[in-house]
């Protein structure tokens, strides 16, 4: 008994002092002089980045000769000003990559959140139509890597596919830039939820060709009548600013032929819709539509300026 209370307090004696020396070891102070320098180091360039000293050396034990001065000069703000601080001088085996290469460390083009963040801001592009990116949505709710889009899809530089001329809703039905998800099996296909990435327009749209002084307003359509954007685009209008307008206004002074040519262009446009079954018809409650001179300088703020000119006595 005599032995076994003996053990039981060797036991207790040998945990209590492991416990107090891992306690001491764990608040043992942070040596700047042997690991560098405690705070992170912050790059923008080639891309926004961080680098921790503490993680290099004092928990995987690099030594500070390993990196200074072969691959990084020890000064603040030197790296940067490198016209060779690039992600593919890296891939290449320079600065990083020269033990980021796959064998030494992870590669440079892979486990992109170690060292880098994410933007939380949303990326809006105004082509090829406006549209808005959330990053947070795709890599914290779906989950995805950020090697799933970058390089193959998007190049990793602000503003890269907007300059490209191929970055067009065209090239995403072919598999390209978001449509290398967006494809129906993946994600949704980029031809449907268009609301899920793109603005809807808050502008009246005012036509003056074919027809002059026509409103339109995605509000009541959208909002009041819940219709989706591939209600209407791309079957019955193209999404793109003045499409309709570039239809050519026919020239004739037969009032049968006008007439004609009218009908045809109701039929085309907003009367698959508005055929007195889905909606009223064409060829009623016109004014709803179609304004005239008197609404369109109402809409468009001319009348007022005009009101006031004339009440101010110029």
């Amino acid at each position: 008994m005599i032995k076994t209370l003996l053990l039981s307090t060797s036991f207790i004696f040998l945990s209590a002092t492991l416990f107090f020396a891992g306690n001491g070891l764990a608040t043992e102070e942070y040596d700047e002089e042997a690991y560098g320098p405690e705070k992170t180091i912050e790059w923008n360039k080639p891309i926004k980045a961080t680098f921790d000293h503490k993680t290099h050396t004092m928990d995987i034990g690099l030594e500070c000769s390993d990196c200074h001065d072969d691959l990084f000069e020890m000064e603040a703000g030197v790296a940067e000003e490198n016209e060779d601080f690039t992600m593919k001088a890296m891939a290449a085996g320079q600065s990083c990559g020269s033990c980021h290469d796959g064998d030494t460390a992870f590669a440079t083009d892979t486990n992109c959140a170690a060292c880098h963040s994410f933007s939380k801001d949303q990326i809006v592009w105004d082509e090829p139509t406006k549209a808005a990116f959330s990053h947070t949505s795709h890599v914290e709710e779906f989950g995805l890597e950020c090697e799933s889009c970058h390089s193959e899809a998007f190049t990793m530089k602000k503003g890269a596919a907007a300059a490209n001329n191929d970055f067009t809703m065209a090239a995403f039905k072919k598999g390209q830039y978001c449509g290398s998800c967006h494809n129906g099996d993946d994600a949704f296909d980029s031809a449907t939820q268009c609301e899920s990435c793109h603005f809807q327009p808050t502008d009246k749209i005012i036509f003056t060709q074919p027809v002059k002084s026509v409103v339109f307003d995605h509000s009541i359509h959208v909002e009041k009548a819940e219709l989706s954007c591939e209600s209407c685009h791309k079957e019955v209008f193209t999404m793109k600013k003045g499409t309709v307008e570039g239809q050519e206004l026919i020239i004739s002074d037969n009032p049968v032929e006008k007439r004609k040519y009218l009908v045809n262009l109701h039929k085309k446009y907003c009367g698959t819709c508005h055929d007195s079954s889905q909606a009223f018809g064409y060829l009623t409650r016109c004014t709803v539509c179609h304004i005239g001179v008197k609404g369109l300088k109402e809409l468009t703020g001319e009348g007022k300026k005009k009101d006031a000119h004339g009440k101010s006595g110029h």
